[in-house]
């Protein structure tokens, strides 16, 4: 009887180590197939970036003469950038003239006669530009009335009689000669911006 249940539980033990020899071979089979899936995965994905890189190149070559192009453009846009600033400076100032002049032709009044505008030269470029207008007028109240008016312009600060004078047209006749300068606002040259870090010695 002791030997009949040795035999049984040594066909238990082996069917035990079958099993798990089994589940142990079966265990490597699905790792074997999930790295060579993995490897698989990997080499088609190394693959499509390959294609795809080769692909980036290759645009990279057409558009290589465009972005030449777009260099050489910034190169000469950089170049005409000072011509620029001056052209709207100039359209600007031109702009600020005609105002001027127009404001003078609309305000001067009647029996006030204009014979020269020039604009002075200043020593300061913070300081604003300066003109001056020379005139004849049939006597001092217009010219007081003129210097009102050009008090009014919002382009003109400071004005200021520098003089005026009589003047004998005919034995019957009398002028008055006079000189007017005025700063102009807007006109002085801006203080170039410190850059940060910078420290005065």
């Amino acid at each position: 009887m002791a030997v009949i249940n040795l035999i049984a539980q040594e066909q238990q033990l082996r069917r035990i180590v079958e099993r798990k020899t089994r589940l142990l071979g079966l265990g490597w089979i699905v790792a074997g197939a999930l790295v060579g899936a993995g490897w698989g995965g990997l080499l088609m994905y190394t693959g499509a970036l390959t294609l795809q890189m080769a692909h980036i190149e290759e645009q990279m070559v057409k558009l290589r003469p465009t972005v030449q192009q777009l260099k050489q453009v910034q190169t000469e846009l950089s170049a005409l950038q000072p011509l620029v600033n001056t052209l709207q400076n100039a359209r600007k100032d031109t702009g600020r003239w005609q105002q001027l002049f127009q404001h003078f032709a609309q305000h001067t009044p009647n029996g006030c006669f204009l014979t020269g505008a020039e604009l002075g030269k200043r020593a300061d470029p913070k300081k604003p530009l300066e003109i001056t207008l020379k005139g004849v007028a049939e006597n001092q109240q217009l010219v007081g009335e003129f210097m009102l008016r050009l008090n009014q312009h919002p382009e003109l600060e400071q004005v200021r009689l520098d003089y005026s004078q009589e003047r004998a047209l005919s034995e019957q006749r009398v002028a008055v000669e006079f000189q007017i300068t005025a700063l102009i606002k807007g006109t002085a040259q801006p203080e170039p911006e410190k850059k940060e870090g910078q420290s005065g010695s």
